[in-house]
């Protein structure tokens, strides 16, 4: 059965000092040896990492020791889960990469989250996506940090796609239902840059 996590963060209109990568989060890590573990974790996609506090013990884990994590995002009360995945990074050449997953059937959606600062007018109220600010670096703009999403499809041969965010490329994706999306896409308004308009355009394709 396909999953959706709905982490979108659209409906929280909050300005928080702190991103869900920041905290710790209840969870279960499981290695590549098969050994399960419980504990609070704390991710960091950008050095591919995992913190395990057991209540005893503190361990860090990476992506080469690692095969899967869940938590428990209290920031969106709901579970989130991880893979440590073999990803394509040159020809014939493939490393362990830390993906979450969105979606789960014949084509699967993955992401890995960042953080970035983005610029805006000091007139603008951040709410959407916003976290913290930075200080204002003149007197009419300041930084402002949001989480980007970078978009994966893994297919049933284990191969993974990033996604430019282009129809064409889906529907190259999609090739083997691709009158089908079309029709989808023509009978509907779709925007790829939005996590919940993609999702949809997924468990579509996976149910037909």
């Amino acid at each position: 059965m396909n999953k959706v996590i709905f982490f979108l963060f659209i409906s929280l209109n909050i300005n928080a000092q702190q991103f869900p990568s920041d905290l710790w989060h209840p969870g279960l890590l499981v290695t590549n040896e098969g050994d399960s573990i419980k504990g609070d974790l704390k991710y960091d996609f950008e050095n591919q990492s995992i913190q395990l506090d057991n209540g005893k013990t503190l361990k860090a884990y990476n992506v080469n020791n690692l095969y899967f994590f869940e938590i428990y995002d209290e920031t969106i009360r709901d579970y989130r889960q991880f893979y440590s995945l073999m990803y394509e990074v040159g020809y014939n050449y493939s490393v362990p990469v830390l993906f979450e997953i969105v979606i789960q059937g014949k084509l699967s959606l993955l992401l890995r989250e960042r953080i970035v600062a983005e610029s805006i007018s000091n007139n603008y109220f951040p709410s959407y996506y916003s976290y913290s600010m930075i200080p204002r670096f003149n007197n009419n703009y300041s930084y402002i940090n949001k989480v980007k999403y970078d978009y994966f499809f893994l297919e049933n041969n284990g191969k993974i796609i990033k996604f430019n965010g282009k129809k064409r490329d889906l529907y190259n994706v999609m090739s083997d239902k691709a009158e089908s999306m079309k029709t989808y896409f023509n009978k509907n308004r779709i925007n790829l840059k939005k996590m919940s308009d993609l999702a949809k355009v997924i468990n579509y394709y996976n149910k037909i």
